[in-house]
């Protein structure tokens, strides 16, 4: 499991995966509790959807951590992708496809991936 680099973005999923959650929970006890059959019908589409939503999030979050996500950055200057594959090392340095940029990867103290660009 190689989440190194996406702590901030894999603590975001994972928010947005314990909303998804509860609203399952919410619309289906909802549904539980509706009289009216379209209500229930409503709420019960709504849980459907959450949980598809929960899903999503879980399959991205297995992504990020998975060993074969390559760590892709956008270049500040030209807004290009800058790849340093799956398993990059601290201090990786790359250049920019599109534009002159030269940059090195870091790693914030918060465990985000950063670019820092070389001088010219």
């Amino acid at each position: 499991m190689s989440a190194r680099g996406y702590t901030r973005d894999l603590a975001h999923l994972r928010e947005d995966r314990e909303f998804e959650e509860a609203a399952v929970k919410r619309y289906g006890q909802m549904a539980a509790e509706a009289e009216d059959p379209a209500i229930k019908a409503l709420f019960t589409e709504l849980t459907r959807g959450e949980a598809g939503h929960r899903r999503g999030l879980r399959h991205v979050i297995e992504r990020v951590e998975g060993p074969a996500t390559p760590v892709v950055l956008v270049c500040p200057l030209c807004a290009w992708e800058i790849d340093f594959g799956p398993d990059p090392r601290e201090g990786a340095e790359a250049k920019c496809r599109m534009c002159p940029g030269k940059f090195v990867l870091g790693l914030t103290d918060g465990g985000d991936w950063t670019l820092e660009r070389l001088e010219p």
